[in-house]
C-alpha cells in the first residue's frame, strides 16, 4: 500500500457521508511521458481548507492507473509504537510516518476523492503507543466504543453504544498504559488491553468501579485511581483494581481519602489532580474553580486552599484544563468565547490565593504537556509557542505557517503539523532547530527534470518528491530551468471545465491530439448530473437564558454556518454582555418580542397594538443595550402564534418567520411524566428526528439555554453533531434571510 491512493475504505473516526462538497482541481502539469500532476482543492464546513498533489497517467480513453497523492495534510495527529511511528489522519485516511525509515505510507485509504462530508474525529492513543481508543459513528450522536491494536490493527467493540464527539473520547489511560477507564451507562468500569485481545478478561459486572461518567475519575502518576462518588473521594491503586471489582460488595470502591464541601455532578463538573494525588482542582457548572487539597484519610473534608468565581474572565468558557507545577501548584487554561470580539481566545490563570492571569492567546488549540511535563505547547496566530510550566515564560517559538496539529516526541522535540508541512522542531533553545519532514499541501507544482518540485512557503525554498519514501526533500539550490505549467503534449491536452456533478466546482478533462479526438474526464463521476442541493436554515433563539450560547457561537463559527439569533426582551435584560457577544459575532439579530409569555395562553388579550407595542419594546432594549438595530424578522415566543400576531408584525414592517418545532430540548422528565403528548428526546434522538424530517426550506430552532425542569443534555450541547448530520445528508445550511425570501 506504500505511496498508493485509491485502496480501500477509511476506518479511524470518520464520518463520511454525501453532501454538497467544494471540491476543486487546480495547478495542472503534464510532461512528456504522459503522466499529469494536479491538485484537489477542499473547503468543507468545520475543516481546514488544503490543496492536495496527485499525480496519474493518462491513457487513451481513460487514466491508465489510480491517481498517487503526494501529500498528507496533519488533520489529526498521534505518536505510535513507542515514537516509532507518527500517525496523520485525514479526510483521505490514515498515514504512518516512519521515524527511523523516514518515509511514509497510506494504511488505509479512500477509494476515491472524497466529496462526502467528512470530518476527521479524535483518538485516545495509549502512553506507550500501542493501542487507540476511539468511537466509531453508529448513529448522529451515538457509536461503538473500540480498542484497537496499533501493529496488527486488530479491533474489538468495548461498548455497542456510547455518545459520539469530535472532541473527546470516553476514557482515561493508567500512566502505565497496562489499563483504561471507560464508561457505560452511567457506570464506569476499567479494562485491560492485553487481557480483552486474548478473551481472559473477568466478566465487566466484576471490572466495575463505580456509577457516574468518565469525569469521575482521574490517574494520578503513581498509577493511582481517584473516583468521586457524589462528596466523597477514593483512591484504589491500580494493581488492587480486579480485587476491588470482585469483592466491591464487601470492601466498597476504595479507600475513602477525603470528602467535597458539595456534591459532584457527573455530568456537569470537572475535576483534575495532581501528579502525587493530594491535591484537586474543580470546575463546577463552568462557573467556580476550587482547589482543595487531601490531608487525611477518611470522611474529613478536604482542605480548601481557594475558592474562585469565573465572573472576571474576558468571555465565556469553552473548555478547561489544569497543568501542575514542581510544586504541585495549578495552572488553569481556560478556552472561552470572547466578549468582545465574539471570538475563541484562551487566557492561562496561576491559581493560589487569588487567580493571577498570566497570558491571553487568540485562537489556539489545546495545549499538551510535554512527556517530562516540564513545558506545554501550544499555538497562537501562525506560530507554536513552548512555555516553562512553573515559569509560565517563554521557552521558544516556531512560526512560518499556521498551525493544525503537533505532538510531542520527546521532551525538547516537537512533530508540527502545519499547513504547508510537517516539521520536526527541537524547541530546546541552545539547539534550537527544525526540519521539513514532507509537504501537507501544495499551491503549485512542477515537473523539472523528471522531478516534481514544489516551492515552500513565500522563500524561495525548493523541495524534490521521493517517490520511494512519499516525501519531500528540500533542494541544495533553485531549479535550473524556469518552472512553468504545461497543460499539453504531443499527444494530449488537459484542461479544466464546468462539472455536471454539483459536489465538484470543475472537473479535468483529457483530449487526446491524434487523428480520433477523443475527450474524458479524469474522474467519471464529475461527469454525472446532479440536481442542486435542498436548502435549510437555524434559527438560533435567546429567551431567557445564555447558558449554551458560547457553544453555539463557537460551532457556528467553526462550522461557517449563516446564523439569524432571534433575540428576546427578557434575554437582552438579563444578559447585556452577551447580547453585545451575539453582535460582535457578526450574527444576523432578529426579535421574538419583548416576553416570554406564551400568549397564546387564554388569560392573554392580545390585540394589534399590543404587538406592535410589544415589538417597538424590543427594538428600544436591543438599542439600548447595543447601539444596533434589530433586523425585521420577528417570531412569537415559543412560536406559539395566532393569525393576528402575524398580521400585526406584517403591518409594523416585520416579516414571520415560522420553525419546525415537532422535535425540541423544551420537555423535561418532569414535563413528559405529566403529559404522555410532550415525550422526552435526548439531543441524540432530537438530532435523528430532526435529520429524518429534512424538507427544503425547513427552518430549525435551537434554543441557546436550558429550559425548566430536568433534562440529560441539550442540543446546544451536541450542536457541532447537528450540523454534520444535515450536511450529511445532503441538505446546504444557508441564511435564514435566504430561505423567508424564497
Amino acid at each position: 500500500m506504500k505511496g498508493k491512493f485509491f485502496t480501500a475504505a477509511v476506518v479511524i473516526a470518520i464520518a463520511a457521508f454525501p453532501v454538497l462538497a467544494n471540491v476543486s482541481f487546480e495547478s495542472l502539469d503534464l510532461n512528456g511521458e504522459d503522466q499529469l500532476l494536479f491538485t484537489a482543492k477542499h473547503e468543507i464546513p468545520g475543516t481546514p481548507v488544503y490543496q492536495s498533489l496527485f499525480m496519474t497517467r493518462l491513457g487513451k480513453n481513460k487514466t491508465e492507473d489510480s491517481p498517487k497523492i503526494m501529500t498528507c495534510f496533519p488533520e489529526q495527529m498521534e505518536l505510535l509504537n513507542g515514537g516509532k511511528t507518527l500517525q496523520l489522519r485525514n479526510r483521505y485516511g490514515t498515514a504512518w510516518y516512519d521515524t527511523n525509515s523516514r518515509s511514509l505510507s497510506w494504511i488505509t485509504s479512500a477509494n476515491r476523492i472524497p466529496v462526502e462530508y467528512t470530518h476527521t474525529g479524535v483518538v485516545s492513543e495509549s502512553p506507550d503507543g500501542k493501542w487507540i481508543c476511539f468511537v466509531r459513528q453508529t448513529k448522529n450522536a451515538l457509536g461503538q466504543l473500540v480498542l484497537q491494536n496499533v501493529l496488527t490493527q486488530e479491533q474489538q467493540v468495548i461498548v455497542e453504544s456510547t455518545a459520539f464527539s469530535y472532541e473527546k473520547v470516553p476514557v482515561k489511560w493508567a500512566k502505565d498504559s497496562a489499563c483504561f477507564l471507560y464508561e457505560k451507562n452511567t457506570s464506569v468500569y476499567f479494562l485491560t488491553p492485553d487481557a480483552a485481545f486474548k478473551n481472559v478478561q473477568l466478566p465487566e459486572e466484576y471490572r466495575k468501579i463505580g456509577k457516574g461518567t468518565i469525569s469521575c475519575v482521574e490517574w494520578t502518576d503513581r498509577n493511582e485511581l481517584l473516583y468521586i462518588d457524589s462528596d466523597i473521594i477514593y483512591r484504589i491503586r491500580e494493581n488492587e483494581l480486579y480485587t476491588r471489582g470482585l469483592y466491591a460488595a464487601l470492601v466498597g470502591s476504595g479507600t475513602i481519602v477525603g470528602r467535597l464541601p458539595a456534591k459532584f455532578s457527573p455530568l456537569r463538573d470537572r475535576f483534575w489532580v495532581s501528579p502525587d494525588g493530594q491535591n484537586l482542582v474543580l470546575v463546577t457548572g463552568d462557573n467556580l474553580v476550587s482547589f482543595y487539597s487531601i490531608v487525611t484519610t477518611g470522611y474529613d473534608f478536604v482542605k480548601i486552599n481557594s475558592i474562585f468565581p469565573l465572573n472576571t474572565i474576558k468571555g465565556s468558557p469553552l473548555d478547561f484544563d489544569v497543568y501542575w507545577t514542581s510544586e504541585k501548584k495549578p495552572v488553569m487554561w481556560i478556552a472561552l468565547l470572547n466578549y468582545s470580539s465574539g471570538r475563541k481566545s484562551s487566557s492561562v490563570y496561576r491559581i493560589g490565593s487569588s487567580m493571577e492571569l498570566l497570558l491571553d492567546v487568540m485562537s489556539s488549540a489545546k495545549p499538551q504537556l510535554s512527556p517530562d511535563k516540564k513545558q506545554v505547547a501550544f499555538t497562537g496566530g501562525n506560530s507554536i509557542y513552548v512555555y516553562d510550566v512553573d515559569s509560565w515564560k517563554q521557552v521558544n517559538r516556531l512560526s512560518g505557517e499556521s498551525v493544525i496539529s503537533f505532538v510531542w516526541a520527546s521532551p525538547s522535540v516537537l512533530y508540527v503539523g502545519g499547513s504547508k508541512s510537517v516539521r520536526l522542531w527541537n524547541t530546546d533553545p541552545l539547539s534550537a532547530s527544525e526540519s521539513v519532514l514532507f509537504l501537507t499541501s501544495v499551491d503549485e507544482a512542477y515537473w523539472s527534470g523528471g522531478r516534481v518540485v514544489a516551492r515552500y512557503g513565500s522563500e524561495n525554498n525548493y523541495y524534490a518528491y521521493d517517490p520511494l519514501k512519499n516525501v519531500w526533500n528540500k533542494m541544495s539550490s533553485q531549479p535550473e530551468a524556469e518552472l512553468l505549467h504545461s497543460e499539453k503534449n504531443g499527444r494530449f491536452r488537459v484542461f479544466t471545465g464546468s462539472a455536471q456533478n454539483k459536489r465538484y466546482r470543475n472537473a479535468i478533462y483529457v483530449r487526446s491530439l491524434s487523428r480520433n479526438v477523443i475527450t474524458y474526464p479524469v474522474f467519471p463521476e464529475t461527469d454525472l448530473v446532479t440536481p442542486a442541493p435542498k436548502k435549510v436554515a437555524f434559527a438560533f433563539d435567546a429567551m431567557d437564558n445564555a447558558e449554551g450560547l458560547a457553544r453555539v457561537l463557537y460551532v457556528i463559527d467553526e462550522f461557517d454556518v449563516p446564523a439569524t439569533f432571534f433575540l428576546n426582551g427578557e434575554f437582552i435584560r438579563r444578559y447585556p454582555t452577551e447580547t453585545n457577544q451575539i453582535v460582535s459575532s457578526g450574527a444576523e439579530c432578529a426579535s421574538s418580542f419583548y416576553s416570554t409569555a406564551d400568549l397564546t395562553e387564554k388569560h392573554f388579550v392580545i390585540d394589534e397594538n399590543f404587538i406592535k407595542r410589544g415589538l417597538a419594546r424590543n427594538e428600544d432594549e436591543f438599542f439600548a443595550a447595543t447601539k444596533h438595530e434589530l433586523s425585521l424578522l420577528w417570531h412569537a415566543p415559543w412560536y406559539k402564534d395566532t393569525p393576528l400576531m402575524k398580521r400585526s408584525g406584517s403591518d409594523a414592517g416585520y416579516r414571520y418567520v415560522s420553525a419546525f418545532t415537532k422535535y425540541s430540548d423544551t420537555s423535561s422528565f418532569e414535563g413528559s411524566a405529566r403529559n404522555v403528548k410532550t415525550p422526552y428526546y435526548d439531543a441524540g434522538q432530537i438530532i435523528d428526528l430532526l435529520v429524518g424530517s429534512l424538507t427544503d426550506g425547513m427552518v430549525i430552532p435551537v434554543n441557546v439555554g436550558k429550559g425548566y425542569g430536568t433534562r440529560q443534555d441539550y442540543l446546544f450541547e451536541k450542536l457541532d453533531l447537528l450540523v454534520s448530520a444535515i450536511l450529511d445528508s445532503g441538505y446546504e445550511i444557508v441564511s435564514l434571510r435566504e430561505v423567508v425570501e424564497e
